[in-house]
């Protein structure tokens, strides 16, 4: 199987194993872990979403990883709040939630430029809820509270 064949069958087949893992993520008794995992999560469906549109992947797996782009950012988020802890007291989580779903939105922005118009306002709801949550990370970076 050559390189490209290989690297499109591990894409395709990559969100619904990566759907499990939210699930399974979302058992993890770790919290701090939780958050790792989730937004390591929401890179890789960002990164998922970018290679579809890219190679004119199939529409239900672009929408399935948009989906989890979201739901995994909000787990993360989640998982720090749920801690009891004031931010300050994870400043070095609330940064790197900061920067990884800063990221992912300017994937997400290029990627809602790259999509045909009937497929962008799933994208660009997707794109706004990332946006939340980085706001959400970043006031915790800034006040610390």
């Amino acid at each position: 199987m050559s390189g490209q064949l290989w690297l499109a069958a591990i894409l395709i087949a990559a969100p619904s194993l990566l759907r499990a893992d939210l699930e399974e993520i979302k058992k993890e008794p770790d919290l701090i872990k939780r958050f790792e995992r989730s937004i390591e999560l929401a890179e890789a469906q960002a990164k998922v979403a970018n290679t579809l549109v890219k190679e004119n992947g199939s529409r239900t797996e672009l929408m399935r990883a948009l989906s989890e782009i979201g739901a995994a950012t909000n787990l993360a988020l989640e998982s720090l709040r749920e801690t009891g802890k004031k931010p300050a007291k994870l400043t070095k989580q609330y940064k790197k939630g900061e920067l990884k779903t800063q990221a992912i939105m300017r994937q997400l922005k290029d990627l809602v430029l790259a999509l045909g118009f009937e497929d962008r306002p799933a994208a660009e709801k997707i794109r706004d809820e990332v946006t939340v949550t980085h706001e959400e990370f970043l006031l915790g970076v800034m006040t610390g509270k």
